[in-house]
């Protein structure tokens, strides 16, 4: 009986025939096609070293390198309502507040993703605590490998073991790739999130310079302007009419 699925020989003949298509551009001579099935036979085909990646509290030492990723990853371009909220402190400010909900992934020294998260109370509720999670962060080099899953299964079991039993996050419309994963998660869609803005302009009435103000011992005027009138104070009204 053969011991190999009908998927392993397929998976091993585009194996085989990328492995070919190399080594024929190479040497150009009909000996390549016999090589590449000799290892296929003894089953030597070469493969992608796979690189450990731990799933680790976050310390004060990493909060440089999850801003730096964090700001590698949400840019103005792509997403400008997490470009602008994101910034150091909020590294710091989730850290110190929710240190046991910041974890870190890392691979060769290197921190390659993270989540921030934190908790909210709310009494006379069903269920009095809640999962916010505020941030995760997978970098390039390190998507599509169930990182972020492993990342945020890792802080669902802290929830669990703190009484949470329900967790909320929220992205905006556009960032289909995030709806996407968290629905994989489990998480459902309850409704639309608008996002509102607004610049804020100069006001170019404001900047017209204004007289230089001159002091006196009565308060401040303008230049050729009259002395605004301060009442004074009832005491020393008191002591004048006395004195007369």
């Amino acid at each position: 009986m053969c011991p190999f699925t009908p998927r392993m020989w397929r998976q091993r003949a585009r194996s085989a025939a990328r492995i070919v298509y190399s080594l024929t551009r190479k040497r150009k001579c009909g000996n390549g096609m016999a090589l590449v099935w000799r290892a296929f036979e003894v089953g030597q085909m070469p493969r992608k070293k796979r690189v450990e990646v731990t799933i680790r509290a976050m310390d004060i030492e990493d909060l440089s390198a999850v801003y730096r990723l964090g700001e590698s990853l949400f840019t103005s371009e792509e997403y400008p309502i997490l470009y602008r909220t994101w910034d150091p402190f909020e590294v710091t400010g989730m850290f110190t507040s929710d240190p046991e909900y910041c974890l870190v992934a890392e691979a060769n020294g290197h921190v390659v993703g993270f989540v921030l998260a934190t908790t909210v109370v709310k009494e006379g509720t069903a269920w009095k605590r809640y999962g916010y999670l505020n941030w995760i962060g997978i970098s390039d080099g390190f998507q599509r490998v169930r990182l972020g899953y492993r990342l945020y299964r890792k802080l669902e079991e802290t929830f669990r073991e703190d009484g949470v039993r329900m967790v909320i996050a929220d992205t905006v419309v556009e960032n289909e790739k995030a709806i996407g994963f968290f629905r994989r998660l489990g998480f459902t869609v309850s409704g639309g999130h608008v996002w509102l803005s607004k610049t804020l302009r100069r006001d170019e009435s404001r900047d017209v310079p204004t007289e230089t103000p001159q002091r006196t011992n009565r308060g401040v005027r303008l230049k050729g302007g009259p002395v605004p009138h301060i009442p004074e104070p009832a005491d020393t009204l008191a002591e004048r009419e006395t004195d007369d």
